[in-house]
C-alpha cells in the first residue's frame, strides 16, 4: 500500500465510523433495483491497437518521435494496462516506429508481465539503478537520440526531469497533440460505455434521492447512493454535504 492508498483508507475508516451510528437498512426503493450490466462491451485489444496507430500517425504529423507515459489514464487508454502511482517509476515509451518499451521496478516485474498486453520489451530497474537511464536507453534503441519527444500531461515533474538529464540532446515537448488528438474523438464503443455510465448514475441518484426525508443526514444519503450503485452492479459513491456540514472543508470528519 502506498501513501495515497493509506491516506484514502484512513479517510474511509473515519467516514465509516462517523456514519456508523446513523447507518440505516437499505431502503426498499434501492433493494428493488436490478443490475444494469447486461450488454456491456469492453474496449477490445483491436481498438487499442488502432489507437496506437492513430497516435503514431499524429506523431508523424507533429514531428514527435515518441511519447512517454506513466501509469495514468492515457496509458490505460492505449494499452489497457492500469498501474497505480508510487515513488517508483513505471512508464511506457510509445515510439513513432518500433515496439513499445516498458520500464518497470524490478520487484514488480512478475505483476507487470501479467498486466502488459502490448509489447514485449520490458526493462526492469533495481533500487541502485536509474529508471531514467532505462527510458533513455529505449529511446536510443529506437533510433531516437535527437528530435522531439512528447511528455504526457500526467507525468510527474521529477520523472520528466530525470529523463531529460539522461537524454539532454532531445527536445521535450507536450504530448497533448497526440494524446488529446486521439482521446477527444470517441469511438462508437466508447460512446456506448459513456452512455451506460450516465444511465447507471441517473438510476442510482434517482433511487437514492427518492429516499430523502426530513432529518436525514448527509451520511445516510451517501450510504443510500453507494447502495444504489451496488444494486445496479457498479462501484460508486458521492460526496454529499448539506446542512451545517457545508461550512466545513471537504473531507472533514466531524463528531456526531
Amino acid at each position: 500500500m502506498n501513501r495515497r492508498e493509506f491516506g484514502a483508507a484512513t479517510l474511509a475508516i473515519g467516514v465509516s465510523r462517523a456514519a456508523g451510528a446513523q447507518a440505516l437498512q437499505v431502503p426498499d426503493r434501492i433493494q428493488r433495483l436490478r443490475p444494469m450490466m447486461e450488454g456491456i462491451q469492453p474496449i477490445t485489444d483491436e481498438e487499442r491497437s488502432a489507437r496506437i496507430e492513430k497516435a503514431r500517425r499524429l506523431m508523424r504529423e507533429k514531428r514527435i518521435a515518441a511519447i512517454f507515459l506513466e501509469g495514468a489514464s492515457s496509458m490505460y487508454y492505449f494499452t489497457g494496462t492500469r498501474w497505480g502511482g508510487s515513488e517508483r517509476t513505471f512508464g511506457l515509451v510509445l515510439p513513432e516506429h518500433g515496439e513499445l518499451g516498458w520500464v518497470v521496478p524490478g520487484f514488480e516485474e512478475a505483476r507487470a508481465r501479467e498486466l502488459i498486453r502490448f509489447g514485449t520489451d520490458i526493462r526492469t530497474w533495481e533500487e541502485d539503478e536509474s529508471p531514467y537511464k532505462k527510458i533513455a536507453g529505449i529511446l536510443k534503441d529506437r533510433g531516437i537520440s535527437t528530435g522531439r519527444v512528447g511528455i504526457e500531461e500526467q507525468v510527474r515533474f521529477f520523472v520528466f526531469d530525470g529523463i531529460r538529464k539522461e537524454a539532454p540532446s532531445l527536445d521535450f515537448v507536450s504530448a497533448d497533440p497526440v494524446t488529446a488528438g486521439c482521446r477527444t474523438i470517441k469511438s462508437p464503443a466508447e460512446i456506448a460505455l459513456l452512455q451506460r455510465a450516465n444511465d447507471v448514475t441517473i438510476a442510482a441518484y434517482k433511487a437514492a434521492l427518492a429516499t430523502l426525508h426530513e432529518g436525514m443526514t448527509q451520511f445516510e444519503l451517501n450510504n443510500n447512493i453507494t447502495a444504489a450503485y451496488g444494486a445496479l452492479g457498479f462501484p460508486g459513491s458521492a460526496m454529499v454535504s448539506f446542512g451545517k456540514y457545508t461550512a466545513f472543508p471537504h473531507g472533514s470528519i466531524q463528531p456526531q
